[in-house]
């Protein structure tokens, strides 16, 4: 029996990163040719676990909290690692689940979906160090699936990436900037690879659900918005209304275009406040300002990934600022206008030929400038479809790429299992 277990993929709150986690369940198993145990190690275990439940996915859940990492796990790896470097027993020091799981598993897959980035706060650059230490420490290799990694010139994030990076078996960056990036480290390891999201498959029955759920609640044509709390904390830095503008948008588009507009919380966790993991409260707020109440269709829950698709494949037209909703659009030849914060959505978008359908938050100065974009995008929808639908195969198959590496991986990790014993 093969088991991978997974890190930096959450199946509750961030529907990216249990879109990667869905694409690993469908695919990798067909890799290596048998069954698969998947064992995720998760900042977010109880709702995990019900999220799997209620996908009806049978995935074992074992609890990494950062707190318990950094004051337990994190020790008694170093502790363990030590002691395997001088050859001395070690596994008494397994004491959790979780460093269990990690030892035991064949290989460890690092779903992250962008890591050691310049500009984001000194805990998470040292979390994306430790979380990748622990298996190391404890002799499991790992491998780092596709993800936007970059810029290195902070000291921190360019010491920690250096020290950490060489260690890992694989490393599939996302995207010519990211490798561009990781190519300056004079990292040997890397296997360049797309989008793990972009080879989720959604099931006919979601499909025929969700389009009885939209068609329920109104009339279509639908262009599909999907509001991101990362993207409102970097505009509350440049004192840009976000939720306002959001909310004078949908005012105005349903208008100017005849769309009713759906809105998707991508990053949901119902019970809780405003988090970066949580899109639900700006969605309420959003909702709040809408003057037309009328031209909004906004579908207040926590999601599937499958769902969430779903819907998105419904629209003539998605706004976005959650990367796997851009993801989700190009996957069902939905054309995106994206409003992002980082390079990495320029990254996905370039090969596409559509680049010019991203603008960074800090251009987002009025809702009538989204309007006008959209109309663009909108008039020009075949044209972009057209690119779309031109470029996803070669997306596609570089998202495959991730499970050919994560199968050479475990090739080799199973090899060294069977000549140590």
């Amino acid at each position: 029996m093969t088991t991978v277990a997974t890190l930096g993929a959450a199946y509750s709150a961030n529907k990216g990163a249990a879109s990667m986690m869905q694409s690993l369940i469908d695919n990798l198993p067909g890799k290596v040719g048998g069954d698969v145990t998947i064992v995720a190690v998760s900042t977010h275990p109880g709702a995990d676990r019900q999220a799997y439940a209620d996908a009806g996915l049978d995935v074992r859940v074992v609890s990494q909290k950062p707190a318990e990492m950094a004051l337990v796990q994190v020790p008694l790896a170093f502790l363990a690692g030590f002691l395997r470097l001088v050859r001395l027993p070690y596994r008494w020091l397994l004491r959790t689940p979780a460093l269990k799981a990690i030892h035991d598993a064949d290989l460890v897959a690092d779903l992250s979906g962008i890591s050691f980035v310049d500009g984001r706060r000194f805990i998470v650059i040292v979390y994306n160090a430790l979380v990748v230490w622990v298996p190391t420490l404890l002799g499991t290799p790992v491998v780092k699936c596709s993800q936007a990694m970059g810029p290195f010139k902070t000291p921190v994030n360019k010491i920690l990436a250096k020290i950490t990076l060489p260690r890992l078996a694989r490393i599939s960056p996302r995207g010519a900037v990211t490798e561009g990036f990781l190519r300056g480290l004079k990292l040997k390891n890397l296997t360049p690879a797309g989008d793990m999201a972009f080879t989720m498959k959604v099931p006919a029955d979601i499909r025929t659900k969700v389009k009885k759920m939209l068609a329920e609640k109104g009339e279509g044509p639908y262009l599909t918005v999907s509001p991101s709390q990362v993207v409102d904390t970097y505009c509350k830095g440049k004192d840009i209304p976000y939720p306002q503008i959001m909310a004078t948008f949908i005012d105005e588009v349903g208008v100017a275009t005849g769309h009713k507009v759906v809105m998707i919380a991508h990053s949901a966790q119902p019970d809780k406040g405003v988090n970066h993991m949580n899109d639900l409260p700006l969605c309420h707020e959003i909702a709040g300002l809408v003057q037309k109440k009328e031209n909004l269709i906004f579908l207040d829950g926590d999601l599937l990934p499958t769902e969430l698709r779903a819907v998105i494949s419904e629209s003539e037209v998605l706004v976005a600022s959650r990367f796997h909703a851009m993801i989700s659009a190009l996957t069902e030849h939905v054309p995106p206008l994206v409003i992002g914060w980082s390079h990495k959505y320029g990254e996905i978008l370039d090969p596409f030929g559509i680049a010019e359908a991203a603008i960074t938050y800090d251009e987002l100065t009025t809702a009538g400038n989204i309007v006008e974009r959209t109309q663009q995008v909108l008039a020009d929808r075949a044209t972009y479809v057209k690119r779309i639908e031109d470029n996803l195969p070669a997306a596609q198959a570089s998202s495959m790429v991730n499970f050919d590496v994560l199968a050479e991986e475990l090739t080799k990790s199973q090899s060294r299992s069977r000549r140590k014993r």
